[in-house]
């Protein structure tokens, strides 16, 4: 049987940093400049990566962007807000687990707003195991991360389906024989799994029943 992995970001939960800057500002202020002083700033890796706090990346970039502090306070407040779910991938998720498929997760997220998720949405306690990049201290497309989970849970990559909305991402993946799904369209890419895994559509299905965790 399969495996199947689940990156979060942008498949099991939204994450839309142009959207969340133009809701929070509104689409006349230099929204660009906003995107670079956070999301596309380098303290954003590290966070993934686990080596600074939200604190101390807040910290650098405002000594960075003097001008911005108000801005940069308010994305860091707020941001968390913008991580809301994809129906269809948590329907599937919690069909997958229903139907007996080990499901995990291997995602870049701060630790912050990791913990922050989990406590929010109870489908997260559906995982066998969850690989999670400040926790190991690594970052996809990084070979150590897919290593740690394939070592973790005793993986055998020719038998693990991974989906990412990232192409470098679901590349990294298949350099090390894993099976990557380029996840862009929901429900075109959750018929390809269910093709990769030989099964019935309805395995995408929750059942009326709940889910047996």
């Amino acid at each position: 049987m399969h495996a199947i992995v689940f990156d979060i970001g942008n498949v099991l939960l939204r994450f839309e940093p142009q959207q969340f800057l133009t809701y929070l500002f509104g689409a006349d202020e230099p929204l660009e400049l906003y995107h670079a002083a956070t999301f596309g700033a380098p303290e954003w890796l590290e966070l993934d990566r686990g080596s600074l706090t939200q604190e101390q990346a807040s910290d650098r970039l405002k000594g960075r962007y003097p001008n911005l502090r108000l801005q940069i306070d308010r994305v860091f407040d707020q941001w968390f807000t913008m991580l809301t779910p994809i129906p269809s991938s948590i329907e599937a998720l919690q069909g997958l687990k229903a139907a007996r498929y080990p499901v995990f997760a291997l995602s870049n997220f701060h630790r912050a707003a990791f913990s922050y998720v989990v406590q929010r949405h109870e489908w997260f306690s559906l995982f066998d195991g969850m690989t999670i990049s400040s926790q190991v201290g690594a970052n996809k497309p990084e070979p150590a991360i897919y290593e740690a989970l394939l070592s973790r849970y005793s993986l055998n990559p020719a038998k693990v389906v991974f989906l990412d909305d990232s192409l470098a991402n679901v590349q990294a993946a298949e350099a090390l024989g894993i099976r990557g799904i380029h996840f862009s369209d929901p429900e075109a890419d959750l018929a390809a799994l269910v093709d990769v895994l030989g099964a019935s559509q309805d395995v995408l299905v929750k059942p009326k029943g709940g889910v047996h965790r």
